[in-house]
């Protein structure tokens, strides 16, 4: 009968041998197979903007002259533009006190059942300092669309680099209006991706 104790050591070595061995034929024989690219789960939506940068240049009329002396006004003058207003008794609240009422919820793109759809989507105005010189740039906005369509918060996902262009992209994305959305036949708020592109032809 074999003494195990003894033999203790001469198992260790076997069995590392052994595993080298299988780890060593798992890698050798069994083939590679490359990771596969992540897919998004929801989608985002996204609308591209090309900006046009003709700009109509109207003709200003010219400014008028005035007398280089001062002439003394008649006093029948005076007195007919003299008017007297009648002193009114309105009060103006300075702490006026907005009624707040049940918050109203954001609900995620992905999970809505009636998506908004872009009613208008004001054109971006490419600031004159940018298109002189020649500054070209994206930037993606994130609006807060609320449950009557209107644009009620604006902020930056990506900057394209530039203030005015990143200002410019803002101002357009509040003035944009879209189909409420909802979700569970409920009026709700969603935050919807928007990217513009100034690009000079």
């Amino acid at each position: 009968m074999k003494d195990h104790k003894r033999m203790y050591g001469v198992y260790l070595r076997v069995g590392m041998f052994s595993s080298m061995v299988i780890f060593i034929m798992l890698f050798t024989f069994v083939p590679y197979e490359a990771p596969q690219p992540y897919e998004l789960k929801r989608d985002i939506a996204t609308i591209i903007d090309i900006i046009d940068t003709e700009i109509d240049i109207i003709d200003e009329p010219p400014p008028e002259e005035r007398p280089r002396v001062a002439i003394e006004a008649s006093k029948e003058v005076i007195d007919e533009a003299v008017v007297t207003i009648v002193e009114t008794f309105f009060k103006e609240d300075p702490f006026k006190i907005t009624p707040v009422g049940p918050e109203i919820e954001v609900v995620p793109y992905y999970r809505l059942e009636v998506k908004p759809k872009p009613i208008f989507t004001a054109k971006p105005v490419y600031p004159e300092i940018c298109r002189q010189a020649g500054i070209e740039g994206a930037t993606v906005v994130k609006m807060l669309i609320d449950i009557d369509g209107s644009v009620i918060d604006v902020i930056i996902l990506k900057t394209s680099g530039n203030q005015l262009l990143d200002q410019s992209a803002i101002a357009a994305a509040r003035k944009s209006t879209f189909t409420p959305a909802k979700q569970r036949d409920k009026l709700v708020r969603v935050w919807v991706a928007r990217p513009v592109r100034f690009q000079l032809k």
